[in-house]
């Protein structure tokens, strides 16, 4: 897999962590994602939240470190406290994070509606324990840092064959054939031959993903870098945040999220790991241990969802942003 120029086997010597934003970064982020969420929100102020959810913790509370780009959450300060509280623009699915929660288990938090606050929807979580990801991904990906990054990897596998081994039917998925050949077919455009060859090859492939004995599942399908949390010590996933963008869909479509915690996406470039081959190995090999013995058919309709979710994810980015993302995720 190239890109510019470089095989996906990068220099084994190489500290790509450098690449990755500071946690001060997140900071300035969710200060800003903050004051923009109470400029949407005029009949709800921040204290009218603060209010509310120390009524409910029973203690002041203040921000989360990371925020959502459509809501606020809060946290007890006396740190006794297991649940924080969130005020979101927009209603959440709980139905569906219900059946993630029965899908994943105890990486998924529990999730209960308050109602309304002003013109907000009020939720209590469970506390998820440890940093979120983006704030020790610098020292994860740290060489000396390695099996503290394997683990994450291998959480990930277990977190992603959940969803196959624990598949309770729900719902009929809206998702199709053709409406996923669309997407393609618009991402296919300007794109160069090496990479449309490849594209055309998971077009083809799609049918397998709609076949009626493929499992379908609730999948988080925006699992970056802010939206899990480990265990800065051992490198655990403790839990998974941010289900609003859940979709019920062909299993598969998100796991995408491996080349999330194994590189860092800068606005002209992908940086692997040095040995994000080797951790991509321990990765299949736990995924397939998980879930079992199953037919080399199923083992490529995997591959085919794992694909087009790239391609979907990283199509439409701008620019040549794409074209080198896609060259690095998808050109096997």
């Amino acid at each position: 897999m190239a890109v510019e120029g470089r095989s996906r086997e990068e220099d084994h010597s190489e500290d790509i962590s450098k690449y990755a934003a500071k946690a001060g970064s997140y900071d300035a982020l969710s200060a800003h994602q903050i004051s923009r969420f109470f400029n949407r929100h005029k009949f709800t102020t921040k204290a009218d939240c603060s209010r509310m959810a120390a009524e409910i913790l029973k203690s002041p509370v203040s921000p989360t470190q990371i925020q959502g780009g459509h809501s606020y959450t809060v946290a007890a300060d006396s740190g006794q406290a297991f649940n924080v509280v969130q005020f979101r623009s927009s209603k959440l699915d709980v139905e569906l994070v219900e059946h993630a929660k029965q899908s994943y288990g105890d990486f998924v938090p529990n999730c209960k509606y308050l109602g309304m606050l002003g013109d907000v929807h009020v939720y209590v979580w469970d506390l998820v324990p440890g940093p979120a990801f983006c704030r020790v991904r610098r020292q994860f990906l740290n060489l000396a840092m390695q099996q503290r990054l394997r683990q994450t990897v291998l959480d990930f596998a277990r977190f992603s064959a959940s969803a196959w081994i624990k598949n309770p039917t729900i719902r009929q998925s809206s998702a199709s054939v053709e409406e996923y050949s669309r997407t393609l077919d618009q991402i296919s455009h300007g794109l160069p031959d090496r990479i449309r060859w490849k594209l055309d090859e998971v077009r083809q492939g799609l049918p397998l993903i709609f076949r009626p004995e493929y499992p379908k599942a609730v999948q988080h399908d925006d699992f970056l870098e802010n939206n899990f949390h480990v265990n800065e010590a051992t490198g655990h996933i403790t839990g998974v945040v941010d289900w609003a963008d859940a979709i019920f869909a062909p299993f598969g479509v998100s796991l995408g999220g491996l080349e999330t915690i194994l590189g860092v996406q800068t606005s002209n470039r992908w940086y692997f790991h040095p040995h994000h081959v080797e951790l991509m190995a321990h990765f299949w090999d736990t995924f397939y241990g998980e879930i079992g013995q199953i037919s080399a058919q199923d083992r490529r309709s995997i591959e085919v969802a794992r694909l087009f979710g790239l391609f979907r994810t990283y199509g439409f980015e701008e620019g040549d942003a794409r074209i080198v993302y896609l060259e690095a995720l998808c050109m096997l």
